[in-house]
């Protein structure tokens, strides 16, 4: 039976966590609260969100978690959205991209990279945005003496032993107890713990140089060396001695962008991108809703700059436990960053937005033509010609939407007579594809021929005839109708339809890139054919004429004084040269 408020009511006044479900049982939203109660049967008022109308009108069952507070609430309501992916929570696109530091669940713990979290019992830190950085970590962390290889234990040491880079639990140089004791340290400081893991090293160190105990106090120190190294490169400050992300973002309909300003003395030092699926979120959820997820795995630093006040003290809680705070620029330096990140976003999603918009034709398109794939890479024919004189076919290939030039080719007509458009069709695509087809080169996801039922019929035959079969279709200009295969009716797109100006644009330039290839053959035997038809007028005094004049029509305007003077050229032949034009001239006349 489909939940209500009296249902909502019946939840316990405590903090926790609550999974919408669906009716086929999916869960399609998760969220914490600080009362189970209260929050849940807000979802069943009157609702001023759309999103919220929209999810409450899909919410058929509801189950919770109760948690010991808001905080352990908000961290296991991160880790449920990673685990479930529900539909309506903002979500962190492309989380596996990012690598993490991972200390494996052995006898003897090694550190390495690792591109995903995985259930195998390791400490996994991060995603972190820079695999330099996690390379420079993962090498600081060899200086404590933590084992990088993969040898099965017990094994001879390996080159790292040697150049002081490992404690050597390969050969029994450290024992057990006191490697798990190094693994503690580097983990504490994966973890943020640092000015403590100094403090408690320094006092070892002290406690083992009062026993006398000088080589393990020197082993030690050259820890806290190490670990303050580590630290300072891992330092981002702003104004003296403080860690500061700035977060700048944008929002458009269920798309959002956003910056990660990595800043040192006010100065730049790096950052990072991200996309949000929003699911209609505002702007407050979804700020706090990345800095949940993305500081759920990467420690924060000290500040964390955000554009505007965040309601939710729950997280600043959370933060706080972790040595962070929120806040929100408080000079010129952090108000020119935020600007800076959030003007960064806003050029980023205008990006993802134009991508989008070329994915929403594409899918369209898809849909409309019943194609089993997306036509990532289409494919389009034209043919020109005049009467059949000078014929020429074009091809020109799109990608994701966009002109790919460098495989734009361009045919000329070799086996046609006359003015028969079906047949050069069937020349063009023939010769298009047979190569492509005995090298095994890869063949578009849609061929679109300009033209009608007649047109489409000789591709599918020249292609029919290679032993291919290609998605194919063909559009007519007259009505912008599209033929398929198979089919007596076309299909009609209305005129806004993203996929028909997609196709209108392919055509457009398809037409384009064989117009200007006819253009060009027709000039060249225009040029040719009126001065082959002067006597004494070879080859080599051709070129020096149009390398002087320009153009034929430039030649005819020339007086007979004008032509002597190209080099190369006599008088006799300026004679003849000026006689034909101009004795031709008078003929027409």
């Amino acid at each position: 039976m489909k939940k209500t408020i009296e249902d909502a009511k019946k939840l316990p006044d405590l903090p926790g966590v609550y999974l919408m479900k669906d009716r086929e049982d999916e869960v399609i939203y998760i969220g914490k609260a600080a009362s189970l109660q209260e929050r849940v049967s807000q979802y069943f008022r009157d609702q001023e969100s759309l999103k919220n109308r929209v999810l409450v009108r899909n919410i058929e069952d509801f189950e919770y978690i109760v948690t010991e507070n808001e905080v352990e609430a908000l961290v296991l309501e991160s880790n449920l959205i990673k685990e479930h992916l529900p539909r309506y929570n903002v979500r962190l696109r492309d989380d596996k991209a990012y690598p993490f530091i991972k200390i494996t669940n052995e006898e003897y713990p090694r550190i390495c990279i690792a591109r995903r979290r995985e259930h195998d019992g390791s400490q996994y830190f991060g995603p972190y945005p820079s695999s330099r950085a996690v390379r420079e970590m993962i090498r600081m962390a060899s200086s404590f003496g933590v084992r990088r290889c993969k040898k099965r234990l017990p094994c001879p040491p390996c080159l790292n032993y040697h150049i002081k880079q490992c404690a050597a639990p390969c050969i029994r140089e450290v024992t057990k107890e006191e490697y798990l004791d190094i693994i503690k340290n580097v983990t504490d400081f994966l973890k943020g713990k640092r000015s403590q893991m100094i403090r408690s090293l320094s006092e070892e160190m002290k406690r083992l140089s009062e026993k006398q105990e000088y080589e393990k106090a020197a082993h030690i120190r050259d820890q806290i060396s190490a670990l303050r190294d580590l630290s300072e490169k891992q330092r981002v400050s702003t104004q003296g001695k403080k860690e500061q992300d700035v977060i700048g973002f944008a929002v458009s309909e269920n798309t959002a962008s956003l910056q990660i300003f990595h800043v040192s003395m006010g100065k730049l030092k790096g950052r990072d991108t991200f996309s949000l699926n929003t699911a209609g979120s505002d702007n407050n959820e979804v700020l706090t809703s990345f800095i949940k997820q993305y500081y759920q795995d990467t420690p924060p630093p000290e500040e964390i700059i955000i554009p505007l006040e965040i309601r939710d003290e729950a997280i600043s809680k959370w933060l706080g436990d972790k040595e962070s705070m929120l806040k929100t620029p408080g000079n010129r330096i952090e108000k020119g960053l935020m600007n800076l990140a959030v003007e960064n976003a806003r050029m980023l999603l205008r990006m993802v937005s134009e991508d989008s918009g070329k994915n929403e034709a594409l899918i369209e398109l898809q849909k409309a033509l019943m194609l089993p794939v997306l036509p990532s890479v289409i494919e389009a024919f034209d043919i020109s010609n005049i009467s059949g004189s000078e014929a020429t076919g074009s091809l020109v290939v799109f990608e994701k939407g966009e002109p790919d030039k460098k495989n734009y080719r361009r045919f000329r007509i070799k086996t046609v007579q006359g003015a028969d458009d079906f047949a050069m069709m069937a020349e063009v695509v023939t010769r298009a594809f047979a190569r492509r087809k005995e090298e095994g080169k890869r063949m578009p996801d849609l061929i679109l021929i300009d033209g009608g039922k007649g047109q489409l019929k000789a591709a599918l035959l020249a292609l029919r005839g290679l032993g291919l079969n290609l998605n194919t279709a063909a559009l007519a200009k007259e009505f912008e109708h599209i033929f398929l295969p198979d089919r007596d009716a076309p299909v009609i797109l209305p005129g806004n339809s993203s996929a028909l100006k997609l196709l209108q644009k392919i055509r457009d330039e398809a037409h384009r890139f064989a117009l200007g290839y006819h253009r060009k053959l027709r000039g060249k035997k225009l040029r040719e054919s009126e001065l082959d038809r002067i006597f004494g007028i070879g080859e080599k005094k051709k070129r020096a004429l149009l390398r002087y004049f320009g153009s034929v029509e430039e030649l005819k305007r020339a007086g007979f004084s004008e032509i002597e003077k190209v080099p190369g050229i006599s008088k006799k032949d300026a004679e003849r040269v000026h006689a034909y034009f101009h004795d031709n001239r008078k003929n027409h006349s």
